[in-house]
């Protein structure tokens, strides 16, 4: 079973499925709306499944933004959910609700990048490279929750193999509330790529996974640190986008719903 629950070294963890036992068996409320008596409910849902994957760019571009993919704004109940997940203690969220959403960005920029494509077709690694989380977030949260959704969204999917080696270099202020230069400021320089990880995304494709996309600023610094290790080409997908500074290209065609077009791996 536990052979079953892995993905490339992701390590199975018991608790997350406890948790998202109990809201099944007793759920409490709707994470979008608060609903009670429903854990995610019908209009919710469609709330978080009706916007078609699209490429995704902020004003003003960042330096080294990467092509970028995203779902729905985030706004509403998608905003609801997503904090609910990240610091709300919805885990249960992760595999049912936003893995989904996060698989279907997926598959739309592995579609449109002609490396990353190639790669899969070729069944050579596709490493996705979480974006990092402060070690405060980590253990209050019990987990990397971005990692998480990560494994969640490729389990069982061919070539495509979490990757964690992004590691924040130096202490940084909250985002929130922060403009797109002071995020910017803030970020600039602080992400790394692990010593030991260089290995692990050298010379590959890379995709960069975050919840949310706001001002760039953090898809860009993890993009930097990624270049600096020899990385392959990158791209980046996102649950969501914060609708106040998008400029949405035409929507990209939707990947079939909770399917990756690549070969699956037996477990």
């Amino acid at each position: 079973m536990t052979a079953c629950r892995t993905l490339r070294g992701m390590p199975w963890r018991p608790w997350e499925d406890v948790l998202a036992l109990v809201e099944l068996a007793a759920p409490s409320a709707c994470a979008g709306c608060g609903r009670a008596g429903l854990r995610w409910c019908p209009a919710c849902a469609a709330d978080l499944a009706g916007t078609a994957p699209r490429t995704w760019t902020p004003t003003p571009r960042p330096p080294g933004f990467p092509p970028t993919w995203a779902g729905p704004a985030y706004e509403g109940a998608v905003r609801a959910a997503v904090v609910a997940w990240k610091d709300g203690g919805r885990a249960d969220l992760t595999g049912t609700v936003l893995a989904p959403v996060l698989r279907d960005v997926l598959a739309a920029a592995l579609a449109a990048s002609p490396d990353h494509r190639a790669a899969v077709a070729r069944g050579s690694p596709v490493a996705l490279v979480p974006a990092p989380s402060a070690r405060r977030s980590t253990r209050q949260r019990g987990e990397h929750r971005v990692r998480s959704l990560a494994a969640a969204a490729v389990r069982g999917a061919g070539p495509l193999r979490v990757v964690d080696v992004l590691e924040l270099s130096r202490r940084v202020a909250d985002q929130a509330g922060l403009g797109a230069a002071q995020r910017r400021r803030n970020l600039q320089g602080a992400v790394r790529v692990r010593p030991r990880g260089t290995p692990a995304v050298a010379g590959l494709p890379c995709v960069l996974v975050d919840d949310v996309v706001t001002t760039g600023a953090t898809l860009s610094e993890c993009a930097r640190a990624l270049t600096v290790a020899r990385s392959g080409p990158v791209v980046a997908v996102t649950v969501a986008a914060t609708a106040r500074r998008s400029r949405p290209s035409q929507a990209a065609a939707p990947a079939p719903a909770g399917r990756l077009s690549v070969p699956r791996r037996a477990d």
